[in-house]
């Protein structure tokens, strides 16, 4: 089992369409609320022990941070489209899918109770399968609309599900990390230290970095600067801002202490970054 990171940037939601069974996907977890939709055949996903199949048309919802697994069955064939996405994707609407009871929300297309949003959320995920696997010029500004949409559908879904066994949701560890996550997201610019993030989450500074780091696999600073860097790299492709002056919109101290992070996460200085990119 392994962890995967975070989804955070200018794309912070991962996208998949094609056979799931073929390759299957060995048994992670991860920060990211799990979405898969079975559009043909059978797709048997096993999510912390329990396994459970999906038909052409229903869907599963899996919290974050439980461990889960799609079988490789070679064959089977089964057509899904696979989503993550989290709080840098969906802000505080994020809370919405994580504020139930356990690890799995199942979706069945013929429960007659949701049936009509059901198939407006199915057609829309129609739509998008295929704009993905076309990948036009600017269906990337479709697809991050649909995406909205469904996850506007799949909050409506959800709070109709009558079987808690079946609902999910988050620990308080998880919840109060998505503070710091939030602010690292909003207030990057800003000089974010450990004793102020811990504070707002409500922990010690000593307990705050080790359930940050057992809850996302990473350090504080590490996601901080990760996503500083990120932002960065769109600044300096797309603005004339001078590296200094990056260096500053993006919450660093001084231009050495920038420098040495960029290198270190980008295998090359800023300068360069600009250069090819440009």
């Amino acid at each position: 089992m392994f962890y995967q990171k975070m989804l955070i940037g200018f794309t912070p939601y991962f996208l998949s369409v094609g056979n799931v069974s073929e390759h299957g996907f060995d048994t992670h977890y991860h920060y990211e609320t799990e979405i898969c939709f079975c559009m043909g055949g059978k797709c048997n996903i096993v999510c912390e022990g329990r396994q459970i199949t999906l038909s052409a048309g229903d869907s599963a919802v899996i919290s974050p941070m439980s461990s889960h697994s799609v079988v490789r069955e070679e064959n089977n064939y089964c057509e899904a489209m696979v989503l993550e996405f989290g709080q840098a994707f969906l802000g505080r609407y994020y809370d919405c899918f994580s504020s139930r009871g356990s690890s799995v929300c199942v979706i069945r297309k013929d429960d007659e109770i949701m049936r009509d949003d059901y198939m407006e959320l199915i057609d829309i995920v129609e739509k998008t399968a295929e704009m993905k696997k076309e990948n036009s010029t600017f269906d990337e500004l479709f697809i991050r609309s649909n995406l909205y949409k469904i996850a506007a559908l799949l909050i409506g879904l959800i709070s109709e599900q009558n079987d808690p066994a079946l609902s999910f949701g988050k620990s308080k560890s998880v919840s109060n990390v998505e503070k710091a996550l939030e602010m690292i997201y909003n207030r990057y610019g800003e000089a974010l230290d450990i004793e102020t993030v811990s504070s707002t989450c409500g922990y010690s500074k000593s307990n705050f970095c080790k359930i940050f780091k057992k809850v996302t696999g990473e350090t504080f600073h590490n996601v901080l600067n990760r996503h500083r860097v990120e932002i960065a790299c769109h600044l300096l492709k797309e603005s004339s801002l001078t590296i200094e002056e990056i260096s500053r919109e993006t919450g660093f101290p001084d231009l050495k202490g920038f420098c040495r992070v960029f290198k270190n996460e980008m295998n090359m200085s800023a300068g360069e970054y600009r250069r090819i990119n440009t």
